[in-house]
């Protein structure tokens, strides 16, 4: 639960062994993994947070972490309205 929502994350990043790691790839490939799913609707968007780590190989990695509203948790307490 986020500031009274009910939610759910998951985070996004390019394969270690890609060949491109540019911040421009990585928009890329979150892009067609979201398109490859089923979508999540602006209005259940609550949060993306971006990190960066270093790699075992010295490079930089980038991975977003997306965060949506998840009204249909039988667990979840019921939400406050954030108004």
């Amino acid at each position: 639960m986020t500031k009274g929502y009910r939610c759910k994350n998951f985070s996004i990043g390019l394969p270690d062994d890609a060949e491109d790691q540019s911040l421009t790839a990585l928009f890329k490939h979150v892009a067609d993994r979201l398109a490859e799913d089923d979508p999540i609707s602006m209005d259940d968007m609550i949060a993306i947070g971006f990190e960066t780590e270093l790699g075992d190989d010295a490079a930089f990695r980038g991975t977003f972490t997306i965060v949506f509203a998840d009204e249909d948790s039988a667990t979840a307490t019921p939400a406050t309205s954030p108004r």
